[in-house]
């Protein structure tokens, strides 16, 4: 009788939209030395939870959502009032969802695009949950660089209407990686890359295709260039993403520091990182693994705070989306330090 009572009170959540009972902490819960958790908020009810966040931003009301009494809530870093910032200016939520639910952690997130005045904003929302209460939502806001010809950097996903199809596809339980081994290969994506000389690559797909602010930065046919360095080099974006990491090209990154992978979807092998990408400015040139020396695409100091989701199949990366915004050189994140860091 008590399971059944149970049973029906938690559905009931569900459809009340206060779908969260957690028995500790998400925001440490991730990290896989931790113990897992006990958890009564399945992925429909972590899912409804992120689809009532982005409701009560289109409606511009916080009152119906079932909040904790230390709610806190950063956008692009910075922690400020709840309803403040985004939620003041949104018109619309766009029909793009990339999701990555992870119930053992309580925490959930998810890519959307957002109608701010004319522009079409790319946004990652996270949140961590438990007690049945939301206590953390992070945005991570891309409202500057899109694409080519001034778009917007929701355009080109919101033009796509769906993710890509490796995103929504269920693993085969037999065929599942551990939170540890997703957290280790989304991380040997940052480690790769940072630095890169062309000599260590992380493990790739065939198939692996990047979209960054919505647009493809890799496999792109389109004889589009990006930078200076893309001008008077290879053109990078065509490539594939083992190619690109062959050619030493992303030397100029110079460190990718405060990693966090708070969201591990074991069930469609997808990890949500977040973190700051940092440029010196003092890599002027670059000499490629093809032989050519190229100058640096960012010459003067620079950081953009990411987040980004990596599908993994099989130890694979295969699918990648990022969502960046550039933000003051050596920024720091004081609100969000806990978790599942990779130095």
């Amino acid at each position: 009788m008590m399971s059944r009572m149970r049973s029906a009170l938690l559905a009931g959540l569900c459809l009340a939209a206060a779908p969260f009972a957690l028995a500790a902490p998400a925001r440490s819960a991730g990290n896989p030395t931790d113990k897992v958790l006990d958890v009564d908020c399945d992925r429909a009810c972590l899912q409804a939870a992120l689809e009532n966040v982005l409701a009560a931003i289109a409606a511009k009301d916080i009152t119906n959502l079932p909040l904790g009494n230390d709610v806190r809530s950063t956008q692009n870093g910075v922690e400020i009032r709840l309803d403040d910032g985004i939620w003041q200016t949104v018109s619309a939520i766009g029909k793009y969802r990339l999701f990555a639910i992870d119930p053992v952690s309580g925490q959930a997130g998810v890519y959307t695009t957002m109608t701010q005045g004319a522009k079409q904003l790319l946004v990652a929302v996270r949140i961590g949950t438990w007690e049945q209460k939301i206590h953390e939502i992070e945005f991570v806001i891309a409202a500057g660089a899109g694409g080519p010809g001034g778009s917007s950097p929701g355009d080109g996903v919101e033009k796509q209407g769906r993710p890509r199809p490796q995103f929504l596809r269920t693993v085969p339980a037999k065929e599942r990686m551990s939170r540890a081994d997703l957290i280790r290969t989304a991380n040997s994506y940052f480690s790769t890359l940072a630095g890169s000389t062309g000599k260590y690559i992380a493990p790739f797909a065939p198939t692996c295709h990047r979209l960054e602010n919505g647009f493809a930065t890799t496999n792109n046919k389109s004889n589009v260039r990006l930078g200076e360095a893309n001008r008077n080099g290879p053109n990078m974006i065509a490539m594939g993403c083992e190619e690109q990491w062959k050619t030493g090209f992303f030397r100029f990154v110079t460190g990718i520091r405060d990693r966090r992978f708070p969201i591990v979807d074991e069930e469609r092998g997808i990890v949500m990182a977040f973190g700051f990408f940092d440029h010196s400015g003092t890599i002027r040139e670059m000499k490629l693994g093809t032989g050519e020396t190229i100058e640096a695409t960012l010459k003067n100091p620079a950081t953009w705070l990411i987040s980004e989701a990596f599908q993994i199949n099989k130890g694979k990366l295969d699918q990648i989306e990022a969502v960046l915004e550039a933000v003051p050189y050596k920024m720091r994140n004081a609100v969000w330090t806990e978790g599942d860091h990779i130095p």
